[in-house]
């Protein structure tokens, strides 16, 4: 997770706050406690039937006029 850039990083509710999410984390198990910004790392796949015609860099995507 991206801190902010002036924000000091020790500051004593920070320092608590991932105290708490390691101790939680090492009784119920690796990443079962995290940021929401961090994703649900679910496998992410891109759809084909979007994919945009490449006729600039593929000769079998030409268009014949």
């Amino acid at each position: 997770m991206q801190g902010l850039l002036f924000l000091r990083p020790d500051r004593p509710e920070r320092v608590r706050l991932m105290n708490c999410v390691d101790q939680l984390n090492a009784r119920y198990g690796r990443d079962r406690v995290r940021f929401a910004c961090s994703g649900t790392d679910r496998p992410w796949k891109l759809k084909a039937e979007f994919l945009s015609q490449r006729y600039t860099t593929r000769w079998g995507e030409l268009l014949a006029v």
